[in-house]
């Protein structure tokens, strides 16, 4: 009778659990299903990693391949007309006024005596 009994029993619990399936909704059973595949180890989609390096790898390709075809410059025409000059007259005056300074380093022999002293050593060691 426990057999019998068991059975029974059995039977109205797939019964029942065949009424609860078909009361679910296919929206939520489709995500029972996705979270029990994933919950035993189903494998999952890697996503694509180094898209961005590949895509900026092509890009510089690309942009090498375009700048090896272009053309070489053309060279600017040989003219014997002087070139237009750009200084202004305080700029040649500061030019001449830093020479003359140059001009008075050259004229102290001291300046260059002193360097070689030991005065001079002491003051860079501080």
């Amino acid at each position: 009778m426990s057999d019998m009994h068991n059975d029974n029993f059995d039977r109205a619990a797939r019964a029942a659990h065949a009424r609860a399936v078909q009361a679910v909704p296919p929206a939520l059973l489709y995500g029972l299903q996705v979270r029990t595949a994933n919950a035993h180890g189903a494998p999952r989609a890697r996503p694509q990693r180094g898209g961005w390096w590949r895509a900026g790898g092509l890009a510089a390709a690309l942009a090498l391949a375009v700048g090896l075809q272009l053309p070489d410059p053309a060279p600017p025409p040989a003219s014997d007309a002087p070139l237009p000059s750009l200084a202004t007259a305080s700029d040649v005056a500061e030019a001449a006024a830093w020479d003359e300074g140059l001009a008075a380093l050259d004229e102290d022999p001291d300046l260059y005596l002193w360097l070689a002293s030991q005065d001079s050593l002491v003051l860079a060691m501080e």
